[in-house]
């Protein structure tokens, strides 16, 4: 056998049975996440593109690689993901990078690393290894009091960073896994209005910044220079791009600085100011397409374990997706969560498409199901 049969025999394995929907919506996205990162940071090849670059390399090697690993592995591996991920937020705490008020990263070199990023699949793995093996999917108020220990612990770390936006997603995405994991009615409900009623009192923890931001979230023209500054020039750029867009780099809120962390943040008022309601409605449709295409996942895989975890990874990306593009119109606070594979950020992206590799697997183990 030639090289050239066993390197097509190769990208043959490794590709064999992939969801093609997923595939070429992901794809599809970080094509104009290229774009728009270029465009949002002056239109050249800055260091800030180029190690977005770089990223997209990575990403797309662990998107593969996770394609091909067993999700079954990684909800036995849960338990030590769990405590070295919770090592890395103490690490974090201790000796943490600061940037913009916050200390949630690991510096190496020219590359930040975000451990509290990868929690949000972690979290979800172990509820998923612990309801399976632990408690055979039967819900007692010991063991739910033992899921929320496991969820609170990383939380509260995370908390402390300060990163309220990615603590607040953990708390949906357990609700999803006790859902798909078939707790009773009567029991989701009860947590849900447990947890109704814990929302008035956090408020009272929230630090000074967060309340000017929910303050400013009612009446951004309270404080125009100041904290509602960013929605009141994201708004602008989405409300001049009108029908077609301005046309790709000659937007001018973004290309003139009007736009805050345009290329994080604020990547979707970018792309609506150069392409318009047209371009944010293609955008949106893509994510709906990919999100529903997870969602088929769930409703085709036969295990509970791979059901619950693919309605995680469902989840993950639709909060997220959500507020981002909530807070760019003004309609939700802002958070700093990213818009998934379109905003720049190394640890963020590589995270989703890690879980994206890993919706791959649940579909490929079922197809390899369907083949026996």
């Amino acid at each position: 056998m030639n090289i050239q049969k066993k390197i097509i025999l190769i990208f043959e394995s490794l590709f064999k049975n992939f969801n093609i929907v997923l595939l070429i919506t992901t794809l599809s996205l970080i094509i104009i996440g290229v774009f728009a990162i270029f465009s949002a940071t002056g239109g050249t090849y800055n260091e800030i593109f180029i190690k977005q670059i770089i990223w997209y390399v990575i990403g797309l090697i662990l998107m593969i690689a996770f394609a091909n690993i067993n999700y079954n592995n990684l909800i036995t591996m849960a338990n030590y993901l769990y405590y070295f991920f919770i090592f890395l937020l103490v690490v974090v705490l201790l000796f943490g990078y600061v940037a913009l008020g916050a200390q949630r990263w690991l510096k190496f070199g020219f590359f930040q690393f975000q451990p509290s990023e990868f929690m949000k699949i972690i979290i979800p793995l172990i509820i998923i290894r612990f309801i399976i093996i632990k408690y055979n999917e039967s819900f007692t108020f010991k063991s739910l009091l033992k899921i929320f220990t496991i969820a609170i612990i990383p939380m509260l770390l995370i908390l402390k960073q300060p990163d309220l936006g990615t603590a607040i997603i953990i708390i949906p995405l357990v609700l999803t896994v006790l859902f798909t994991g078939n707790i009773s009615v009567k029991k989701f409900v009860l947590i849900i209005t447990i947890l109704l009623l814990i929302i008035p009192v956090s408020s009272l923890f929230l630090k000074d910044y967060q309340r000017q931001r929910l303050h400013v979230f009612i009446n951004p023209q309270a404080d125009p220079l100041g904290a509602g500054y960013n929605v009141i020039q994201s708004k602008i750029a989405i409300g001049s791009g009108k029908f077609l867009g301005r046309g790709w780099l000659r937007g001018s809120q973004s290309q003139l600085n009007f736009i805050p962390i345009k290329y994080t943040d604020f990547i979707f008022a970018v792309i609506c100011e150069e392409f318009g309601f047209v371009g944010g409605l293609f955008v949106i449709l893509i994510y709906y397409i990919l999100i529903m295409e997870i969602l088929k996942i769930v409703k085709l895989c036969k295990f509970t374990g791979g059901k619950m975890l693919a309605a995680t990874i469902a989840a993950i990306i639709f909060i997220q997706f959500f507020i981002n593009i909530g807070m760019n119109i003004g309609l939700l606070p802002v958070t700093g969560l990213t818009l998934p594979l379109l905003s720049y950020g190394g640890s963020s992206f590589v995270f989703i498409m890690i879980i994206i590799g890993i919706a791959q697997n649940i579909y490929r183990e079922y197809m390899k199901g369907e083949e026996i």
